[in-house]
């Protein structure tokens, strides 16, 4: 997270975070992409914000403010980042618990993202990393 210069996160996401009781983030920037008005907690007013427009819209608005590391979270976030080939890398990280509900990470995409495999890391505890880079 340290190389990263701004969070970006969509409103589910946001809100189960918040969920969590202690911020995650620390003074890190996080945007939270939704189109309804959200609740910022007066201790985040200065590092939380919330927009509503496209990945497209947000992404070349931050590249002109000279952001050059976005970390995007959320499912729907992510397949809208994805969507619009704004995602050049990705780290997925599998936890050994299957979910019954909630938003898939890769739902519906107008094309196929192909992935170049970097590297993956296994821990004791059964979880799994695995780096990608987007083929673009």
């Amino acid at each position: 997270m340290d190389s990263v210069d701004v969070l970006v996160m969509g409103r589910n996401t946001y809100e189960t975070v918040l969920s969590f009781g202690q911020w995650q983030y620390g003074s890190k920037r996080v945007l939270v992409l939704t189109s309804r008005p959200i609740q910022i907690p007066a201790g985040l007013a200065g590092t939380v914000n919330s927009r509503s427009c496209s990945p497209t819209e947000l992404f070349k608005e931050l590249s002109e403010s000279g952001v050059e590391q976005i970390y995007v979270d959320g499912g729907k976030t992510i397949q809208g980042f994805l969507d619009a080939d704004l995602i050049d890398e990705i780290i997925i990280t599998t936890v050994p618990v299957l979910i019954g509900a909630g938003v898939p990470l890769f739902g519906p995409l107008s094309k196929d993202k192909r992935l170049a495999h970097v590297e993956t890391q296994s821990f004791d505890n059964g979880m799994v990393r695995s780096k990608y880079t987007v083929i673009k």
